[in-house]
């Protein structure tokens, strides 16, 4: 076949890894004797590539990135770069001195007969062929033990989840998170030893376990937390590189867990972050039959299907099949994404009420789907400021605060002139809606705008604030404050148990002195040391500190 006629009819997903091994510099040491072209592409590890060719036909083409016959990124990147500038001297590679000449001479015999110098240079082009040497070895060598590691832990791993029940004791529940403790473990050391393959295949493995259903409450809080830890540890891992035959194994592991997850609440995210461990047709083909697979389970919820539909648009975007991405848009015209997509256009275009119109039909829509809902409002919200309608600014900036979107706050301040940002400032604070959100923004709201007066009436409904604050609330709040802090002292002092402890105590008791309040912190010691009579650790720190507080001289009454 004529070079130029391979290239152009290459894959688009193989042209577009080829343009980017390019543009990288990734191809190396091209060799041309006897009609075949050879070249050496670093792309995560060595590969060697093999084109014979006469009078610009190729008559065959190999890549050691593969044992088929395919046309790899490596190939056409090669063929690429050939087409645009061949060369015609031949590259000789540098043979280094210690070779194996006679490969049944014994390796020792070979080495004891080299002299120092002859072994530097061995290692030393060792090392500038191959950088990553234990990496290549097992990706050239990929045997089984991956796959048999995997499986067996999976065993173990399910054989404890189902004996579980709500009424197992507490040693059971500790043997089965403390294996999944041990797997996460397992998988960080992988990631580290720079085996990434086996790193994300345990990643997946944890994400499928703890997307099982819940056992109690402890099974449903540990994986509420895991599961966000899994899938932010699975991101730098697609950027690794992977042989065909690991990509297949990681997407193998993918379908396994979307067939036999049956709540699929969570997979559309992960099958979100899988998609960037696409790189070869064969993934994209495997990712994609994942998609439709997961889509058409009754189990998926609507929302969930609407996420799915534009996955699906993007993967039709990334191998250039545009035409085909408009039509699922315009067959799907009430997915949220796509719904996004137009209000973009409009206000990109300066239809602000066109674009209005449909971001107000999406809250409605949203529901108390949070994230949907917190996207849209933001959007309503820069709409608003470029219509300079400040008054329905406002108040989807309240509305945003009740969700706990602090930045909506600052956005708006940066907005509004400081002649008017009082009486505004007023208005949101005031707001019930707002203020509900007592442990959320109505607190960092307070405090960036130096409120005393509502941060002293926050922190006597939240007495646990106060060591915080204290400082700050003096003194211009000193009584105030000092008589929240002393009862909070002694509503601490309960639980306090340990040197520690009662040293902390005494350092809140000593800012009562600290800030004049002698006479309240002699009272607080002395309650403390009534009410908790056996802390005689306690009591001797408190005496000691009470002694450095106390007049040097004889009492004068004022």
């Amino acid at each position: 076949m004529k070079m130029t006629k391979l290239i152009s009819d290459a894959p688009e997903l193989t042209k577009i890894k080829a343009k980017k091994l390019l543009k990288e510099n990734s191809i190396g040491k091209i060799t041309y004797r006897k009609n075949l072209l050879q070249a050496r592409t670093e792309d995560g590890m060595d590969y060697i590539q093999k084109i014979l060719l006469e009078d610009q036909e190729v008559k065959s083409y190999s890549c050691s990135c593969n044992h088929e016959e395919i046309l790899c990124p490596h190939l056409l990147a090669l063929l690429m770069k050939w087409a645009e500038k061949p060369i015609k001297e031949v590259t000789v590679d540098k043979t280094p001195k210690a070779t194996l000449k006679n490969t049944k001479s014994n390796l020792k015999e070979i080495l004891d007969g080299a002299d120092k110098e002859e072994l530097i240079e061995f290692i030393l082009s060792l090392r500038s062929y191959y950088k990553d040497i234990p990496v290549i070895i097992r990706k050239s060598f990929l045997s089984s033990t991956d796959e048999e590691f995997i499986r067996e832990t999976r065993e173990e791993l399910l054989s404890l989840y189902h004996g579980l029940k709500p009424t197992s004791s507490k040693e059971i529940f500790s043997r089965y998170f403390n294996k999944l403790l041990s797997a996460h473990e397992e998988a960080r050391h992988e990631a580290k030893e720079r085996n990434y393959l086996r790193a994300t295949l345990l990643y997946l493995l944890l994400f499928e376990m703890v997307s099982l259903p819940s056992v109690g409450m402890e099974s449903f809080l540990f994986n509420s937390h895991y599961i966000k830890v899994y899938q932010e540890a699975l991101f730098p891992l697609a950027e690794k590189k992977y042989t065909v035959r690991e990509s297949q194994m990681i997407f193998e592991s993918l379908r396994s867990i979307c067939v036999s997850l049956k709540d699929l609440s969570n997979i559309t995210t992960l099958l979100r972050i899988m998609k960037d461990y696409i790189t070869t047709e064969k993934d994209f083909d495997h990712y994609y039959e994942t998609l439709l697979l997961v889509y058409e389970k009754d189990t998926v919820l609507p929302y969930d299907k609407n996420n799915l539909l534009y996955l699906e648009y993007e993967l039709l975007m990334m191998i250039g099949k545009a035409e085909e991405a408009k039509e699922l848009r315009r067959e799907n015209p009430s997915v949220p994404e796509f719904r996004f997509m137009d209000a973009e256009s409009y206000l990109g275009r300066g239809k602000l009420h066109e674009a209005l119109l449909i971001v107000r039909d999406g809250i409605e829509k949203a529901g108390r789907n949070w994230d949907e809902l917190i996207r849209w409002l933001y959007m309503e919200a820069s709409i608003l400021k470029l219509l300079h309608n400040q008054e329905q600014y406002v108040e989807v900036t309240k509305k945003l605060l009740t969700l706990g979107e602090y930045r909506a706050y600052t956005d708006l301040k940066r907005t509004i002139s400081p002649m008017e940002w009082h009486g505004i400032y007023e208005k949101i604070i005031e707001d019930e809606e707002v203020k509900k959100n007592l442990k959320g923004v109505y607190k960092r709201i307070i405090l960036e705008e130096k409120d005393k007066r509502r941060l002293l009436a926050y922190i006597e409904e939240n007495k646990e604030f106060i060591p915080e604050h204290y400082d700050f609330l003096s003194p211009e709040y000193n009584l105030e404050a000092s008589r929240i802090l002393s009862e909070f002292i002694e509503d601490s002092a309960s639980s306090a148990n340990g040197k520690r402890d009662y040293e902390y105590l005494a350092q809140l008791v000593e800012k009562l002195y600290i800030y004049g309040q002698t006479k309240l912190g002699n009272d607080t010691i002395m309650n403390l040391v009534m009410r908790y009579k056996n802390k005689k650790s306690l009591h001797a720190i408190l005496f000691e500190l009470k002694d450095s507080y106390s007049q040097s001289g004889p009492y004068m009454p004022e």
